[in-house]
C-alpha cells in the first residue's frame, strides 16, 4: 500500500473551554491529516519542523502516540512551535496566530525522506509563506513526482499570514499548477480564480486543468468533484457541529487514506465510493471539541456509513 507524507505545520490549538480556561489540543492542518490517514489504517509520516519546546515535544508524542512515522519531524532550537488562539462561535471558527514565524517555516531540503514510487505527499499553503520552507515544500513536489507518486494540495488559505494577497494567489496557484488533486472550498476557489461565483470559478479551474481531479468542498452538502471531464455532486450526513475546526482535514484524511487503498481510484464509480467515505470522515470530526478528537477510525467511520 502508498505511504502518505504531509509537509507542513504542526501547532497547538488553545481552544476556549468556559470563561477563563483554554484547551491545549494537537493541530495544524497537515499534522490533522497525518493522525486522520494513521487511524484510517493507512501509513503516514509527517515532515516539518516543530520547537525544541515542550509544545513541540507535546506535538511529536502525540503523533507518535498516533502510529504517525516523525523521523522527518524536526525538533528546531531555534524557532518556537507553532501556537494559535482559536475562536468558536456556534460551531464556527476563528484563528489568531501567536507565534510568526514559527519552526515550520524554517523547512529545510535536508529534512526531505526518500519518497517511493505510488506514494502521496500532501501540504497546504502556509507551508508555502516563507522560504526556507516554501522553496523546501516546492522541492518535494518536484521529488514525489519524479518518483512516481502523487501530489495532494489544499490551500486551506490563511490571508493574514501573507505580506500581500497578490504574492498569496501567485505562490498558491504556482502549486495547484504542479499538484495532482486539488481540494478548495468555495470561498478559496472563487479568490484564487478571480470569480464572483462557484459556477465560473469551476469552469476556469476544470478548462485550465481537466486531467487533475479538482475537489470543492460544500459543508453539510458534501462536495464535488471534477475529473477527466466528468463531475459529480457527492451528498454529504450532516451532524449537528460542536468545532468545525478539523472537518476539512478529516474530509482530506478520508480522501487520501481511500485513494492510497484503491490503486484503481480513477475509475469514476470507486472514486465517488472514496469522496463518499471523505464526507463521512469531515462530518465525525466536528462531533468534538479540537481538530484531532474526533477524527475517526475505520471502525467509526464504517458504523457512521452503516446507519
Amino acid at each position: 500500500m502508498s505511504k502518505i507524507w504531509v509537509t507542513g505545520d504542526a501547532v497547538v490549538d488553545l481552544i476556549p473551554d468556559g470563561e477563563h480556561h483554554y484547551l491545549k489540543c494537537a493541530g495544524g492542518a497537515p499534522a490533522n491529516v497525518a493522525v486522520g490517514v494513521s487511524r484510517l489504517g493507512v501509513e503516514a509520516g509527517f515532515i516539518g519542523r516543530v520547537g525544541n519546546d515542550p509544545l513541540g515535544k507535546f506535538m511529536r508524542e502525540v503523533l507518535q502516540a498516533e502510529n504517525v512515522c516523525t523521523k522527518q519531524m524536526i525538533l528546531d532550537a531555534q524557532h518556537r512551535t507553532s501556537t494559535v488562539i482559536v475562536g468558536l462561535d456556534n460551531g464556527e471558527r476563528s484563528f489568531t496566530f501567536m507565534v510568526n514565524p514559527s519552526a515550520d517555516q524554517f523547512l529545510e531540503i535536508g529534512d526531505l525522506p526518500e519518497f517511493n514510487q505510488g506514494d502521496f505527499l500532501h501540504c497546504c499553503s502556509i507551508a508555502l509563506i516563507n522560504d526556507p520552507s516554501r522553496s523546501t515544500t516546492i522541492e518535494g513536489i518536484r521529488r514525489v513526482k519524479k518518483a512516481g507518486g502523487y501530489v495532494s494540495f489544499d490551500p486551506n488559505l490563511r490571508e493574514s499570514l501573507w505580506k500581500s494577497l497578490d504574492e498569496m494567489k501567485t505562490v498558491v496557484n504556482s502549486v495547484v499548477a504542479m499538484a495532482d488533486i486539488l481540494k478548495f472550498s468555495e470561498e478559496e476557489l472563487t479568490l484564487l480564480t478571480e470569480t464572483e461565483t462557484l459556477e465560473q470559478a469551476t469552469q476556469a479551474i476544470t478548462a485550465q486543468y481537466p486531467e487533475k481531479l479538482i475537489i470543492i468542498t460544500l459543508g453539510k452538502d458534501g462536495a464535488i468533484y471534477h475529473f477527466n471531464g466528468k463531475s459529480q455532486v457527492v451528498a454529504g450526513k450532516a451532524l449537528k457541529p460542536v468545532d468545525t475546526t478539523g472537518a476539512g482535514d478529516a474530509f482530506v484524511s478520508g480522501l487520501l487514506a481511500g485513494l492510497a487503498q484503491t490503486p484503481n481510484w480513477h475509475d469514476e464509480t470507486v472514486l465517488v465510493e472514496v469522496i463518499r467515505k471523505a464526507n463521512a470522515s469531515g462530518a465525525l470530526a466536528t462531533t468534538a471539541k479540537g481538530a484531532m478528537s474526533a477524527l475517526p477510525n475505520k471502525a467509526e467511520l464504517d458504523a457512521f456509513l452503516a446507519e
